[in-house]
């Protein structure tokens, strides 16, 4: 761990906190197995009428660039469980890489734009499709916390992936020669380790990722060359560490 540390992984943020109090407004699982409606799921409702406004665009404006701010915009199925349990299925959600939130609405063949935002609590997390949210606090605190979406699950080490969409305002050319830009979002991964409860984030380009694996150093070289492995693209990253893992 102290190489990891010194090739500037460093400690972000000290994410903490897997393994938390249960949710007290959680009531369980039936029988069968199928969710509680009378879990509490909603934070609070979001309020659509005001998200152009808080933007400061007119509804068109908002409209045409919202789906960047999402990791997938499109309403699907999945699943919400509660530490290990099963309480809601095939709840239509989506993940905002913007306001950093699990949006849910009642049923999927429901055209209208009334959804709410999952609770943010640690013992709560999501499956949609492939993609494994869980929400981890900050320095034990759940408002500063944050969802990340888990790649690999290892012995040692998992790799966890942090989507952030960032909002660009519109600007005005400063001569006739520039053209005005329109106001759109842009998405970034970020990448991390996690061991024991703590989120280490992965540096940027194929040495400096090596680099953290110098206790493998030439396993993890050979196997790279090997395989052609790409670190930038996140299959073979996950690929590769969990290779690495595998050597522990």
């Amino acid at each position: 761990m102290k190489n990891i540390i010194f090739f500037a992984l460093s400690i972000l943020f000290s994410w903490q906190g897997l393994s938390q109090p249960t949710f007290a407004s959680g009531k369980g699982t039936g029988a069968s197995g199928g969710a509680n409606m009378n879990f509490d799921f909603f934070l609070r409702t979001i309020d659509l009428n005001q998200k152009s406004l808080a933007f400061n665009l007119t509804e068109a404006q908002y409209a045409a660039i919202v789906d960047e701010a999402y990791a997938n915009p499109v309403f699907v199925q999945g699943n919400i469980y509660q530490d290990e349990n099963l309480v809601k299925k095939n709840a239509p959600m989506r993940y905002n890489a913007f306001a950093d939130e699990i949006e849910i609405k009642n049923n999927i063949s429901d055209d209208s734009e009334d959804y709410g935002a999952l609770m943010k609590d640690p013992s709560i997390y999501v499956k949609m499709v492939k993609d494994l949210y869980v929400f981890i606090p900050y320095e034990g605190s759940n408002e500063n916390g944050g969802y990340f979406n888990i790649i690999t699950d290892g012995k040692t080490y998992d790799l966890y992936k942090k989507i952030k969409a960032v909002f660009h305002e519109p600007s005005t050319s400063a001569t006739s020669y520039d053209r005005d830009t329109e106001a759109f979002f842009t998405k970034k991964a970020t990448y991390y380790l996690m061991k024991n409860g703590t989120l280490y984030e992965l540096p940027k380009g194929q040495s400096k990722i090596l680099k953290v694996m110098d206790k493998k150093e030439k396993e993890v070289k050979n196997y790279v060359k090997e395989n052609n492995l790409n670190l930038n693209d996140e299959k073979d990253l996950a690929n590769l560490v969990s290779y690495f893992d595998s050597l522990l």
